[in-house]
């Protein structure tokens, strides 16, 4: 047997590797390549599941409560405004006789009654008129054998003007009354007819807002007004999205010169005022609309007799002003993408700018585009109802959140709720539209995916 010679092992500290450990490495146990166990297979660690670019984003969308809570909010207005008007018997314009300027509560009928016999104890309905005063003055004289002089009349007519002016100053009112005899009020607004009507076995439906002046239901004015708003906020966005991502993606890809000149453009618009633009459009283009209206009767006129000269001078200026920041995130955008492999592949393969941008550049720009078209509808919504707060917005007979507000604000003293109501849900929903989009901000973007 041949004498097996023995390695030197290296000394300690020497950079020399252990050759004897090296190849120790190839020494396999007999049972290295026996198949595995049941127990090693249930035990061996799973690869994590791939997952799409929404479906992880998603998932992180999920983890943000607040956002989560805001997108019930937007569920429920948007159910509210576009689902409600089909379960009310009302139109936003009907005008309901007899039931002019109720609150959102009523007084039942057995205690109207009760209310009305305290005012008529306590308010003297017996006093007499000076109208009424002298006719009766006149007879008592003419029974007693006398005549009247021009003092006696005088007098009679001062004292009866006397008695009707204290009586007025304190005449109890009707909630005064209500509030003596300790009857409260039952929510929801009902006419006297409504409430006669409704006890004679007739299902009336309540007005749950009250009314207005004109007797129109303020619940489905306000439905049919939120949606207005949404339907303003939601056609600007994209509107927004589809100029902003042109000019944008264009600008980046190109650059050079082409990129310097159209972001001078851009910085030209950032400096004109949209107010002003939306008055002098208004103003400018109300002869030409009201024109082209009386022209004939087909689609595009109907359109314009819709919308009006104010709501469709607000989509020019949204076309015209607006899409600038989308415009300068795109084009941000486009200048990081455009350096990457894939482009300069796509590139080498001979595709032209216009399939790069719309197959490459823009589909990698996704979410910034979702998020920037969202956070696009609040502020659309604020500008249409301040617009229409000012008078300058939707056009009778639609009506939107702002011009409600408006509306109400002539009888803020009296009728508070008619300007709380809206102002309250105009509120949250550009509230609850913000949130939700920075939570989809947070979702959507690559550099907090865990």
């Amino acid at each position: 047997m041949a004498h097996e010679k023995k390695l030197k092992k290296a000394p300690f500290g020497s950079l020399q590797p252990d050759v004897e450990d090296i190849l120790s490495w190839n020494d396999l146990p007999q049972d290295a390549f026996s198949p595995a166990s049941v127990d090693e297979k249930e035990n061996f660690i799973q690869d994590r599941k791939s997952v799409s670019y929404w479906a992880d984003a998603w998932r992180r969308l999920r983890k943000n409560v607040v956002a989560m809570v805001a997108l019930g909010i937007i569920i429920l207005l948007a159910l509210f405004a576009f689902a409600g008007p089909f379960f009310v018997p009302y139109t936003h314009s009907q005008q309901i006789r007899g039931s002019e300027s109720l609150d959102p509560w009523h007084y039942s009928l057995e205690d109207q009654n009760r209310i009305s016999a305290y005012m008529e104890e306590h308010n003297g309905v017996g006093l007499l008129t000076p109208e009424e005063a002298m006719p009766k003055a006149q007879a008592e004289a003419e029974a007693a054998g006398k005549t009247l002089t021009r003092a006696e009349i005088a007098r009679i007519r001062a004292q009866a003007n006397v008695n009707q002016q204290n009586s007025l100053e304190e005449q109890v009112t009707f909630e005064q009354a209500a509030a003596e005899l300790g009857i409260r009020t039952q929510p929801f607004g009902y006419s006297r007819a409504e409430l006669e009507r409704k006890a004679n076995g007739e299902n009336v439906f309540p007005h749950v807002f009250g009314t207005d002046d004109l007797g129109r239901d303020s619940m489905v004015r306000i439905m049919v007004g939120a949606r207005i708003s949404m339907i303003v906020g939601v056609a600007a966005a994209l509107l927004v999205l589809i100029i902003g991502a042109v000019y944008g993606s264009i600008s980046g890809y190109c650059g050079g010169m082409v990129d310097t000149v159209m972001q001078r453009i851009v910085e030209m618009i950032y400096s004109i005022p949209e107010v002003l633009v939306i008055l002098l459009l208004s103003a400018t283009l109300k002869e030409g609309l009201a024109e082209f209206q009386n022209s004939g009767n087909g689609p595009l006129q109907n359109l314009v007799t819709l919308l009006g000269p104010n709501l469709i001078s607000m989509f020019i200026a949204f076309g015209m002003l607006y899409w600038v920041t989308m415009s300068r995130i795109i084009r941000g955008q486009i200048l990081q993408l455009k350096q990457q492999e894939y482009v300069t592949a796509a590139r080498a393969l001979g595709a032209k700018g216009g399939r790069i941008i719309k197959r490459h550049l823009l589909p990698n720009c996704i979410g910034q585009i979702v998020t920037t078209t969202f956070l696009q509808i609040p502020s659309a919504i604020f500008l249409e109802s301040f617009l229409s707060f000012l008078g300058v917005g939707v056009s009778a007979p639609l009506t939107s959140l702002g011009s409600i507000c408006s509306e109400g604000l002539s009888g803020l003293n009296s009728y508070p709720y008619r300007l709380l109501i809206p102002a309250l849900i105009l509120s949250i929903l550009i509230l609850s539209l913000n949130l939700f989009g920075d939570g989809l901000r947070d979702a959507l973007d690559p550099r907090l995916k865990k």
